[in-house]
């Protein structure tokens, strides 16, 4: 094996060790692979937070410690999407138990105008979407209407 080899081996490990959790490669310093492996965690939600920050609000200080829960549970396994992972994220709390109504808004919202694939990417959707969602806490229902390219209406 080359030393070109040895050396894309040794990065394919380490980034693995980083965004997966798994074990550190042989000749990297353990306690500096988690302090990084954690420093990536910790800019994943300062992430999140900014591109939901109903689910900041929604949780309030609980947000931290279950984001942070989550994170190590579904590891980076692609370019980290901060729109994504809180979409996943809220979907996680979603079964948990029932959710506060401005969250629901917001992921309706989000589901009128983005799709995730089973890659992770967020792409945006095409052509006129139609949504009725029963609010949680309130028991209302909420119509929201996309037509094409168009920003969402809301009955």
């Amino acid at each position: 094996m080359s030393a070109r080899e040895r050396l894309a081996r040794a990065q394919e490990a380490l980034a693995l060790a980083l965004g997966t959790g798994a074990p550190v490669p042989p000749g990297f310093d353990v306690e500096r692979v988690r302090a990084a492996a954690r420093a990536l965690v910790d800019k994943r939600r300062r992430w999140v937070e900014r591109a939901w920050p109903v689910l900041t609000v929604a949780l309030g200080a609980d947000f931290v410690p279950r984001f942070e829960s989550w994170a190590e549970r579904h590891p980076m396994t692609v370019e980290p999407n901060a729109l994504a992972d809180g979409r996943r994220f809220a979907e996680t709390l979603r079964a948990a138990g029932p959710l506060p109504d401005p969250l629901l808004v917001a992921l309706q919202d989000f589901d009128l105008r983005w799709r995730l694939t089973e890659d992770g990417e967020v792409l945006p959707r095409r052509g006129p979407r139609l949504s009725l969602r029963r609010l949680g806490t309130s028991g209302r229902f909420r119509l929201a209407v996309k037509p094409f390219r168009a920003r969402v209406y809301v009955w």
